[in-house]
């Protein structure tokens, strides 16, 4: 059996227990969320009894197929259904605070929601879909996403798909005619413009194949840098006082540096300045799982230091 042969049948092999724990909490989401979500529906007309449920099963489908075909893009679809089945749950309690009531229903809507939410988020189920994406004797790391985006934006972008899509049309269905018009013009735009910005966040990564390493993120590069095992002298975290060429963008958690034999040429993506090289002699990423780094960079034979 060839290299390539071996390492697509890795590919299909049970790799991330977290993956198969977040398609479990969301092929259950039925039993969990739904029964709370359709009490609030409940309270509404028939059309919006029928065309909300309608919506909300389509949604539970769509979501539970593409989490069995790991992609990249089918990660940035789980990263808004999910959190949307919490805003869901959330929503439906707070039109049901005239029960005053807490049940069995309330708690699992709330812990079936959420574990979802947290789950499609999860490093591990990240990092399986970013390599489902990958090409032969690849690995494929996703990239923390950058600090600044973290702290406010990103959430927004989201607001603007999972809000911008669905809440003209339940106003519709509710026979809120002007106001559901309104928001449907308005949030479908939105929406279709929105998903690319979120997707983007899906498609910076860390790349191993067979030549060497390669930085894949065109938030901070123009594009992806190639950079060979042998240039690569040491792998490992960053000092605190390192001056290497900082591509994390300001990324939460522990950031890895790449020391290099020779310096090496780059081409920084900045916005409002001209394209011109940038000679770096090392640089910093910050991957979702550092650790899983290392351990692959090793068994590649990379120099670890």
């Amino acid at each position: 059996m060839t290299a390539t042969a071996t390492a697509t049948k890795s590919k299909l092999a049970i790799r991330d227990l977290e993956l198969w724990i977040f398609r479990v909490v969301w092929l259950v989401l039925p039993f969990t969320a739904f029964p709370l979500i359709t009490r609030a529906l409940d309270q509404g007309g028939s059309a919006l009894q029928t065309g909300g449920t309608i919506g909300l099963w389509a949604i539970w489908a769509v979501t539970l197929i593409a989490s069995m075909v790991p992609r990249t893009e089918t990660l940035t679809a789980i990263r808004v259904a999910a959190p949307s089945s919490l805003a869901a749950v959330i929503a439906s309690i707070i039109s049901l605070l005239d029960d005053g009531t807490v049940d069995v229903v309330l708690v699992l809507g709330i812990l079936g929601a959420g574990a979802a939410s947290l789950l499609a988020f999860h490093p591990a189920v990240s990092d399986a879909f970013a390599d489902g994406s990958s090409y032969g004797d690849e690995r494929r790391f996703l990239l923390s996403t950058p600090g600044a985006i973290l702290a406010g934006p990103i959430q927004l972008v989201w607001a603007a798909i999972a809000l911008g899509g669905t809440v003209g049309p339940i106003l519709l269905l509710a026979e809120q005619w002007v106001l559901g018009a309104i928001l449907t013009v308005v949030g479908w735009p939105l929406a279709y413009f929105a998903v690319p910005v979120l997707h983007r966040l899906s498609n910076r990564w860390l790349v191993f194949v067979p030549a060497g390493l390669v930085v894949h993120d065109k938030t901070a590069l123009r594009e992806p840098q190639l950079f060979r095992k042998a240039s690569i002298t040491a792998l490992g975290p960053a000092p605190v006082d390192t001056s290497y060429e900082d591509l994390t963008l300001n990324a939460l958690g522990l950031a890895l540096r790449a020391e290099l034999i020779e310096p090496s040429k780059i081409v920084r993506n900045e916005r409002g300045q001209d394209t011109e090289l940038t000679t770096i002699g090392g640089f910093l990423v910050s991957p979702n799982r550092p650790g899983k780094v290392i351990t692959e960079a090793k068994s590649r034979g990379f120099a670890i230091g």
